[in-house]
């Protein structure tokens, strides 16, 4: 999670709905499932959701760059266009933890990586 991310949220009223592990603010999860998850699989922030959540299915893995992760029910159904809008809010998650954390991202990983994606788009 970012910190401009938990600035907007409590901005909203949002209160403990986060938590630092390994470093990071992550979305805290009960049961496995994120905080904001409805019962019915709904989110209850959707509007307001975080730019990872934004991103999601793609991912960034340190060893592998850009994915599509794997437990997303719907990745084989990810357009080209929610490719493109996920890398570029990807892209914005990830500037933003470096400046936060002083985390180094692998930006040629990441470029090679989302080429890859989009290629199957051009």
């Amino acid at each position: 999670m970012t910190l401009s991310d938990i600035t907007r949220l409590e901005s909203k009223g949002y209160r403990g709905f986060y938590e630092k592990r390994s470093g990071f603010y992550r979305l805290i999860n009960i049961n496995g499932r994120c905080v904001f998850l409805s019962p019915s699989n709904l989110c209850l922030i959707y509007e307001d959701r975080p730019l990872g959540c934004r991103a999601y299915p793609l991912i960034y893995d340190e060893a592998r760059g850009v994915i599509v992760d794997s437990e997303c029910p719907l990745r084989s159904e990810i357009s080209c266009e929610d490719l493109y809008k996920g890398l570029h809010l990807l892209e914005l998650v990830l500037r933003e933890v470096e400046l936060t954390y002083n985390y180094r991202i692998n930006w040629g990983l990441f470029e090679k990586s989302a080429i890859k994606l989009i290629s199957k788009c051009i």
